[in-house]
C-alpha cells in the first residue's frame, strides 16, 4: 500500500510537512515523527487517519535519512510502519540496515523481533528479543515479546513462569495478566505448591480479568492439596470453609473436571448436612453456602442430586414459596435457606421468585448480595431487554424455531468476563494466522463491517468490537435471550460500537448491508440445510470479503454421536433432569462403551454446555473432504485452518514441512485419517470468493 507524503492531518492538528522546516534539528524531527506514528496506533482513530498519520510519520523519517542515511530512529521507525502495513520484507531490509550501520541499537533488534514473530520465525525472534533485552532491559517491552514468542512457539511451561514473573514486576498490567491467564489454561501443578497457591489466590482477587485460564490449574492444586486420588483421604469440613482458595476458586472460575465435580457435590450435600443440623448457626460454613450457589449458578446447576438431597430441597422449596407469599418477606427470615435451595437449584425459578429483587440489596449480608443481583436481578433485566431486541423478521423455517427454543431455554453459553487484548488491525491478526495470506486494502481504509452470524450471548462479538480498530458488529442469532445477555453484556463493559439484531440466517436478504467479514462460527451445522446457509451468508459479503466457518470434525465427534444413540435408547429428552441424570450415569461408567473423551469437553460441564453438545435439536458433520466439496461447488478459496501451535507442527511434520500444504484440503483429510481428535473444538476456518 502507498500512501503520500502529502496527506492531510485530521481537522485541527498541522500536517508533519508544514511544520517539519529545514532548520528543525535532527531530533525535533525525530520527535514530530514519533508523535505522528504514535498517533496512528491509537484505537480512537478511523482508518483513514490511521493512513494519514503514517503517512506524516513516513515522510518525516524519509526527511531525517535524507540529512542522514544511516539515522537509525528513523530506519526504525520506517520499519515499524511496514511491519503494521503487513509489508515484513520491507520491514526487514529498513530495520536490518539500521543494524549494520549501528549494532547495538535495542531498539531496531526489538522490531525486527516483531518482524520475525509476524513471519512465524520463532527462533529468530527469540534471538532478536534477548538481544534488545541484553542492550536495554527498561527501553522496550522486550521481555514481554521474548515470553509471548514462547507461548506461540507451545513451550507454555517456559510462557507460564515467565508471565507470573512478570506479573511480579509488573502487576497492574493488563496484557501481562491476560497472557498469564491465558497460557495458564494449558498448566497443572503436578503437586501441591504452596507459593504457586498463594499466587493463585492473589490472581483470582484481581478485579476486572477474565480468571477462566486459572480453573485447570486452580484445580490441580485442589485435587493434590485435599488428595482426590486417595480414597482414604480424610477431609475436614471446617479446613474447606476457611480455605480461601476453595472460596475464591468456587465464586470466580467454572471447573470442568469430572474427579472435582465429584468430590465437590460431596462436600455440597455436606455443607448442607450441617447447615440444617446446626440451624444456619456456622457463618463460615453460610459462606461456603454462597460460594456454591454462585458455582451453581456457572455451571446452571448442572451436578446430580440424590435422593436424600432433593427430599430436603422439596422441603426448603415449600418453605421459600411460603415466606415470599407474605406481604413483606424478611432477609432474616430468608437468607439460609435461599442459600441451602441456591446450592442445587436456580433462585429465579422458585415461585415469587419477584419478590427477592424488592427487597433493597443493602438489606441482605454482604455475601449474599451477588447472587441476588445475579439470579434475581440480571435475570429480570434480561428478560426485559430481550423484548426489545430489534428483530429482522419472524423465524419461519422449522428447524430455525427448534433452535431458538433451545437457546431460548439455555443461552450458551455463560460468561462472565471479556478478557483483554492489545487493541489491533483484523487484517494484521488475520495475515499472523493464516500463513501466506495478504490482506485486502480494504482493512487499512475506512470503517470494516463485521457481521457474527449466529452469536449466541455475544463474547465473541464483544472481543471483536472491543479489540480490533475501526469495525462495526452486527451480532445476529435466532435466541433473543441470548441477544439479551450480549446487550447487557456490552453495556457493562461500555461497549457501543455493536448492533444486535434477532434474524435467521436464511432471512439475510432482508438486511441491507454488506460485510467485510462475517464470522459463522458453531452454527451452519445447526441449520437443516447448511449450504444454503453459506450462499446466504455469501450474498451478504463485500468484493474480496472473507468468510470464517466453524463445522463439527465427524471424526472428532464420534464419541459424541455413540452417545447421542445412548440418549436416544434411554427415551432422555433435553430437559434439566434428564440432562443431569444422563451425566451421571456417564461420570459413573453405568453405559456401554468408553466415554471418557466426553469429560475432556469443557462443555459437558454446564446445562447449555451439555445440551448443545450431547442434546441439540439438529446438527451435521465436516470432513476436509467434505469442505472442499461444499466449497468448490460454491467457488469459495480455502485460506486456511485456526490452528494451535501443536497441531500446526504435527501437521508441517507429516507433509514434510511443505507449507503450502496448509491449504491444501486433500493433505488435511490424509492427516485427520490418522489423527481424528485434531478439531475436536470444530473445523474452525477461513475462505474468501474466488475470483
Amino acid at each position: 500500500m502507498r500512501h503520500s507524503s502529502q496527506a492531510l492531518a485530521t481537522p485541527g492538528q498541522t500536517s508533519a510537512l508544514s511544520t517539519a522546516t529545514s532548520t528543525d534539528t535532527l531530533a525535533e524531527l525525530d520527535q514530530q515523527a514519533r508523535h505522528y506514528y504514535e498517533l496512528s496506533l491509537s484505537d480512537r482513530v478511523s482508518n483513514e487517519h490511521t493512513a494519514q498519520y503514517r503517512g506524516q510519520a513516513r515522510a518525516i523519517a524519509q526527511q531525517l535519512l535524507d540529512r542522514q542515511s544511516n539515522y537509525s530512529p528513523a530506519l526504525n521507525l520506517l520499519g515499524r510502519i511496514a511491519l503494521d502495513e503487513g509489508f515484513y520484507e520491507r520491514a526487514e531490509h529498513y530495520l536490518q540496515f539500521a543494524l549494520n550501520q549501528t549494532p547495538d541499537d535495542a531498539g531496531c533488534w526489538y522490531s525486527l523481533g516483531h518482524v520475525k514473530l509476524a513471519t512465524g520465525h520463532y527462533d529468530d525472534a527469540l534471538t532478536h528479543f534477548s538481544r534488545s533485552l541484553e542492550l536495554a532491559p527498561e527501553e522496550t517491552r522486550a521481555a514481554t515479546s521474548l515470553v509471548y514468542t514462547f507461548a506461540r512457539q507451545g513451550n507454555v511451561v517456559q510462557a507460564f513462569n515467565g508471565y507470573r514473573q512478570l506479573f511480579q514486576l509488573h502487576p497492574n498490567d493488563a496484557h501481562i495478566r491476560a497472557k498469564l491467564f491465558e497460557v495458564s489454561r494449558h498448566i497443572q501443578a503436578d503437586s501441591y505448591q504452596p507459593a504457586l497457591a498463594d499466587d493463585v489466590v492473589r490472581w483470582l482477587k484481581l478485579d476486572k480479568v477474565d480468571h477462566d485460564g486459572l480453573a485447570p490449574l486452580t484445580a490441580s492444586l485442589l485435587r493434590h492439596k485435599y488428595q482426590l486420588d486417595d480414597p482414604n483421604a480424610i477431609v475436614d469440613l471446617q479446613d474447606l470453609a476457611r480455605d480461601d482458595m476453595l472460596g475464591l476458586a468456587l465464586n470466580t472460575l467454572y471447573f470442568s473436571q469430572a474427579e472435582l465435580e465429584e468430590f465437590l457435590i460431596q462436600v455440597r450435600k455436606q455443607v448442607l448436612l450441617n447447615c440444617l443440623a446446626q440451624q444456619f448457626s456456622d457463618p463460615a460454613l453460610l459462606r461456603l453456602a454462597a460460594a456454591f450457589v454462585v458455582q451453581g449458578i456457572h455451571n446452571e446447576h448442572v451436578w446430580a442430586q440424590d435422593d436424600e438431597e432433593q427430599s430436603l430441597l422439596s422441603a426448603l422449596g415449600e418453605l421459600l414459596d411460603t415466606a415470599l407469599s407474605t406481604p413483606e418477606p424478611q432477609p432474616a427470615d430468608l437468607t439460609s435457606a435461599l442459600l441451602m435451595y441456591g446450592m442445587y437449584e436456580p433462585l429465579h425459578q422458585l415461585a415469587h421468585s419477584e419478590q427477592l429483587a424488592r427487597i433493597a440489596l443493602n438489606r441482605w449480608p454482604s455475601y449474599v448480595r451477588p447472587i441476588i443481583r445475579r439470579c434475581v436481578i440480571e435475570m429480570q433485566e434480561e428478560l426485559t431487554l430481550a423484548m426489545d431486541i430489534e428483530q429482522l423478521t419472524p423465524i419461519r423455517n422449522s428447524i430455525s424455531r427448534e433452535v431458538r427454543q433451545q437457546y431460548e431455554e439455555n443461552p450458551y453459553p455463560r460468561w462472565l468476563h471479556l478478557g483483554y487484548n492489545t487493541p489491533t488491525n483484523y487484517g494484521r491478526a488475520l495475515e499472523a494466522e493464516l500463513e501466506g495470506f495478504r490482506a485486502p486494502q480494504f482493512f487499512n481504509m475506512g470503517t470494516i463491517k463485521i457481521l457474527v452470524a449466529g452469536s449466541g450471548t455475544g463474547r465473541h462479538a464483544l472481543h471483536v468490537a472491543r479489540y480490533f480498530r475501526n469495525v462495526e458488529v452486527t451480532a445476529v442469532d435466532l435466541s433473543a435471550r441470548s441477544l439479551a445477555y450480549s446487550k447487557r453484556m456490552a453495556e457493562r463493559h461500555g461497549i457501543h460500537n455493536i448492533r444486535f439484531l434477532q434474524a435467521d440466517i436464511l432471512e439475510l436478504d432482508q438486511l441491507d448491508e454488506r460485510f467485510h467479514v462475517i464470522e459463522c462460527s458453531g452454527v451452519l451445522h445447526h441449520m437443516s440445510d447448511p449450504e444454503q446457509g453459506l450462499k446466504a451468508l455469501q450474498r451478504r459479503l463485500e468484493a474480496n470479503g472473507l468468510l470464517k466457518i466453524g463445522l463439527y470434525s465427524e471424526r472428532a465427534r464420534r464419541i459424541v454421536s455413540q452417545a447421542q444413540g445412548q440418549i436416544a435408547q434411554l427415551g432422555y429428552t433435553a430437559h434439566q433432569a434428564d440432562i443431569r441424570r444422563f451425566r451421571e450415569h456417564l461420570l459413573q461408567k453405568r453405559l456401554e462403551g468408553d466415554y471418557s473423551a466426553l469429560l475432556k469437553s469443557r462443555d459437558f460441564y454446564s446445562t447449555s454446555g451439555c445440551r448443545d453438545l450431547l442434546f441439540h435439536v439438529q446438527e451435521h458433520c465436516y470432513s476436509p473432504a467434505s469442505i472442499k466439496t461444499l466449497l468448490d461447488q460454491n467457488a469459495l478459496k480455502f485460506l486456511g485452518f485456526v490452528l494451535s501451535p501443536d497441531a500446526r507442527r504435527m501437521f508441517l511434520a507429516s507433509v514434510n514441512n511443505q507449507r503450502p500444504a496448509l491449504t491444501n484440503l486433500n493433505d488435511w483429510e490424509a492427516f485427520e485419517k490418522t489423527h481424528p481428535d485434531t478439531f475436536a473444538g470444530m473445523l474452525q476456518f477461513y475462505v474468501q470468493a474466488q475470483d
